[in-house]
């Protein structure tokens, strides 16, 4: 926002959206607000009663985070029931999985996070790897380029979904959904949710 913003017009905006929106826009989308704005926010959430999680998840995305401390939100997630499978005994981590497409002349290529068990994991990036070899390749000149590039991600990813420790994908992951995942640390349901969203790179 520019400092030419008339404050009233941020009110009124706020104001407007309902709950869910207001609640999506607080835990998501607060990143470098300025301090009127965020002053906005913070009172029309206070002004429905909508509770203090969500006020902290306006402040988490405003400040800076040591490693240890997007750890110990990765240590929260991991504890979680798949998302995928349900599966609580293996410990959730994060995969980035990597698809090529073609069609003569065109090509796309998307990436994305995806956190789940480690079984749960390897499936995502054995899809990604088989779509990218049977539909990948066909484009000219991409094709082949991004097929490369999408087998050595998931190979190189998949490698990585059995470790002991938080992937970086994960980290990268915890540190996208802070807002949200500090508004809503003490609601396991809500934080499956979460991490049953991909997040694309």
């Amino acid at each position: 926002m520019s400092k030419g913003i008339d404050i009233s017009i941020v009110k009124e905006t706020y104001q407007r959206m309902s709950d869910e929106e207001l609640v999506r826009a607080a835990t998501r989308e607060a990143h470098g607000l300025m301090p009127e704005a965020m002053e906005v926010v913070r009172s029309e959430i206070q002004r429905r009663g909508l509770g203090e999680g969500i006020e902290r998840g306006i402040a988490a995305q405003n400040r800076t985070y040591s490693v240890e401390e997007i750890d110990a939100f990765c240590d929260i997630l991991s504890r979680l029931e798949c998302p995928t499978c349900g599966d609580s005994k293996g410990r959730l981590n994060a995969t980035l999985t990597a698809e090529a497409f073609s069609m003569i002349l065109a090509t796309t290529y998307d990436r994305k996070i995806s956190v789940g068990c480690p079984r749960c994991l390897d499936k995502a990036n054995n899809r990604a790897l088989i779509k990218s070899v049977i539909f990948g390749w066909w484009g000219i000149p991409w094709g082949l380029i991004r097929t490369g590039q999408a087998i050595a991600v998931n190979v190189d990813s998949k490698q990585k979904n059995h470790s002991p420790g938080h992937t970086n994908y994960f980290r990268s992951f915890v540190f996208r959904a802070i807002g949200e995942l500090e508004a809503f640390k003490d609601n396991p349901d809500k934080l499956k949710q979460i991490a049953a969203r991909q997040s694309v790179v």
